[in-house]
């Protein structure tokens, strides 16, 4: 029995429904996972997500767990253990803007331009200042506020340009 190989599920098979959050950091951590090929060793698929994400989000951890064999808590406490590998996301304000069809429709589009303009700096990225990190997100399932944008963990809907740009620089007051 030793002998055997373990058998570990192809990839695309890794994003079970329980790991189908619909977002870009799912996806952008799948594509690296694909490049690894065969090689399904933790820290290696740990820092290729996070040079693209720039940490490891807890909703990577069932994809890492799903790709190396290893339990979700497991992996978490490995990582926790790890030089160099961040499980907090850079930046003091996480700002996520809905890039679903609906929202980017409605001007979710337009926002994460402007954001990215303003803030200088792309999408899995943090500020110069260290105060702002923006991502895009897939669906926050309120299409009906659209455009939907996360600020401070709370869901803003109906975001115009005006409007976003009074909250983010009000938040870069506030911070200090």
């Amino acid at each position: 029995f030793a002998n055997h190989p373990t058998r570990r599920p192809p990839l695309d098979s890794l994003m079970t429904p329980r790991n189908r959050v619909r977002n870009l950091e799912n996806e952008r951590a799948l594509r690296e996972l694909k490049k690894l090929g065969d090689r399904r060793d933790l820290l290696v698929a740990a820092h290729a997500i996070q040079l693209v994400i720039g940490y490891i989000s807890p909703r990577t951890l069932p994809l890492l767990s799903s790709f190396t064999g290893i339990e979700t808590s497991d992996v978490r406490e490995r990582l926790d253990e790890a030089p160099g590998i961040r499980l907090e996301a850079p930046g003091g304000h996480q700002i996520r803007i809905c890039t679903g069809r609906t929202c980017a429709g409605r001007g979710g589009a337009r926002l994460l331009k402007l954001a990215r303009k303003q803030l200088g700096i792309d999408c899995f990225e943090t500020s110069p200042d260290g105060i702002f990190r923006l991502e895009p997100f897939r669906c926050f399932g309120q299409c009906a506020r659209a455009p939907t944008v996360e600020l401070q963990k709370k869901l803003q809907g109906a975001m115009t340009e005006k409007r976003f740009l009074l909250l983010l620089e009000m938040l870069r007051r506030t911070t200090p």
